[in-house]
C-alpha cells in the first residue's frame, strides 16, 4: 500500500491535476482489490436508485450501513475480509451521496480514491469539489505533510510496533495506542498531502487527540470524520439528560459496532459509554480528570484487543528499543503540538528548498526502506 501512496505522490507533485490523481487513485483500487471495487460499483449503482424511491433516507441507510459493516467484520471469514480491504469506511461515506445527483463514475470514482478509501478520512462530496489556488507555498506544505506521514510508517510505526508485539506486561496497552496512532495518521498524513497537491482538500481525521481532558473530547479529535459521521446521520434530538446520555450510547455502540460484534468490542463500547458518565461527573475536578485519561489509556487497549498482560513489568528489556520508542512518541506529540508554527515558519522562509528536501527523502525512502505492508486500520 505505501509503495503505490508514494507513486499516486509523485504523480501528484507532477501534475497538480486532481482529474489524473483521481483517476490514478482508482486505478489502483480496481487493480489492488477488485472485489471491493466491485462492490463500490454496486453501491453507488444502488445508491442513485435509493435516492429516486426511498423516503426517511438518512436514518434507514445509516442503519443499513452499520448493519453491514457488522456482517463484514463478524461473519465473514477472514480470506474474504482480506479481498475487502477498505469496504467499512466506503459504507460511512455512500451515507453523504444520498440527495447528491452526480453519475455512476462520479460517485465510483470518489469512493474508490485509493489515498482515502482504506483507512479514511470519510470524506464529504464537497471536500472533492474544493479548489485551491495553488502557489509554491501551499505545495511546500503538502510535500511536508506527506513527507511526515511517510516518516511516521516507515520509521516510527516500525519501533511503535516492534515494542507493542514483543511485549506482554501492562506497558503494552500504551506500546499500542503508539503504534495504532503512528499507523493510522501516517495513511490519513499521506492521503492529505496528496489530494493537497492535487488540489482539493481532504479533512483532517486526527486533532491533536492525546492533548484531549477527557473522553468525549478525545473522540471529537479522533477520528474526527467518524465522529461526526455519527452526529450526521444517527443523531437524537437533545430534549434532557436521558436523550444526551442516549446520544453518548448511540455513538459509542456504533464505534464498538464498526470494529465488530465480538466479546471485547461489545465490552469496548459498554466500557466507553460508561467511562462517558463517570467524567461527566467529575468535570468540576480537572486534576481527577486528567488522572481518569490517564488509566483510560492505560487500560483500554487491553478492553480493545481482548488482552490481558502476564506481567507488570516487562521481563525482557531492549533498552535501545525503548528509548527509540520514547523518542518517537516524543516526535508524535511535539509534532501535534508545535506542528503547525514551525511548519509554517519553515515554509514562509525556504519553501522551494523543503518542496526538494521532502521529494529527495521520499525517493530515498521508496528505494532505500522497506515501504510496502497493510495499515493497522485497514482490516475493520
Amino acid at each position: 500500500m505505501v509503495t503505490i501512496l508514494i507513486l499516486i505522490y509523485f504523480i501528484s507533485a507532477m501534475t497538480n491535476s486532481k482529474d489524473i490523481v483521481i483517476f490514478c487513485g482508482v486505478l489502483m483500487s480496481c487493480v489492488l482489490y477488485p472485489v471491493t471495487f466491485i462492490l463500490i460499483v454496486l453501491l453507488a449503482f444502488l445508491m442513485i436508485q435509493f435516492n429516486r424511491f426511498v423516503k426517511n433516507r438518512e436514518f434507514i441507510l445509516a442503519l443499513a450501513v452499520l448493519f453491514l459493516i457488522s456482517f463484514k467484520n463478524t461473519l465473514l471469514s477472514t480470506d474474504i475480509k482480506e479481498n475487502l480491504l477498505g469496504l467499512s469506511f466506503v459504507l460511512f461515506q455512500v451515507c453523504y451521496y444520498i440527495k447528491e445527483d452526480m453519475s455512476l463514475y462520479t460517485i465510483v470514482s470518489r469512493l474508490s480514491f485509493f489515498p482515502q478509501m482504506y483507512c479514511g478520512p470519510v470524506v464529504k462530496p464537497s471536500g472533492f469539489a474544493r479548489k485551491k489556488k495553488m502557489n509554491i507555498k501551499s505545495l511546500a506544505l503538502y510535500h511536508i505533510i506527506f513527507s511526515v506521514g511517510l516518516f511516521y510508517k516507515t520509521y516510527i510505526t516500525y519501533i511503535t510496533h516492534y515494542n507493542y508485539s514483543n511485549d506482554d506486561s501492562f506497558l503494552n496497552s500504551i506500546y499500542w495506542w503508539a503504534y495504532m496512532y503512528s499507523d493510522f495518521l501516517s495513511w490519513s498524513l499521506m492521503g492529505i498531502g496528496i489530494a493537497g497537491l492535487s488540489g482539493f482538500k481532504m479533512p483532517v481525521s486526527f486533532k491533536s487527540p492525546f492533548f484531549s481532558k477527557n473522553i468525549s473530547q478525545f473522540y471529537r479529535r479522533w477520528n474526527a470524520t467518524i465522529y461526526q459521521w455519527c452526529m450526521d446521520f444517527i443523531k437524537i434530538k437533545i430534549y434532557n439528560k436521558f436523550w444526551a446520555y442516549t446520544n453518548i450510547g448511540i455513538a459509542t455502540g456504533s464505534l464498538a459496532l464498526w470494529h465488530g460484534v465480538g466479546f471485547n468490542f461489545i465490552f469496548f463500547g459498554v466500557f466507553n459509554f460508561i467511562y462517558f458518565f463517570l467524567q461527566n461527573r467529575m468535570k468540576k475536578h480537572n486534576k481527577l480528570l486528567w488522572a481518569s485519561q490517564i488509566f483510560y489509556y492505560s487500560f483500554i487497549g487491553f478492553i480493545f484487543n481482548g488482552f490481558l498482560p502476564n506481567h507488570f513489568i516487562p521481563v525482557s528489556l531492549n533498552w535501545l528499543y525503548i528509548l527509540l520508542w520514547v523518542l518517537s512518541v516524543f516526535i508524535m506529540l511535539f509534532f501535534d503540538y508545535k506542528s503547525f508554527s514551525l511548519v509554517r515558519r519553515t515554509i514562509n522562509h525556504h519553501p522551494l528548498v523543503v518542496i526538494i528536501l521532502c521529494l529527495v527523502f521520499v525517493a530515498f525512502t521508496l528505494f532505500f526502506r522497506k515501504v510496502d505492508g497493510q495499515f493497522y486500520y485497514a482490516q475493520f
